[in-house]
């Protein structure tokens, strides 16, 4: 929160979800990515290009 909070407007449940997905080494899955790809250690869901 510290980090990201005024840099980035990171709000609370953004960072409890964040921070959950890096705890349990979880890749995130999201359509809204401008909130998430800017946190170290975060995994973000890629889909495969099939």
């Amino acid at each position: 929160m510290l980090k990201y909070s005024l840099s980035h407007n990171l709000d609370l449940p953004d960072a409890l979800i964040a921070s959950t997905a890096i705890v349990y080494d979880l890749e995130l899955y999201t359509l809204n990515l401008k909130h998430f790809r800017y946190i170290d250690n975060l995994k973000l869901w890629k889909p495969d290009k099939n």
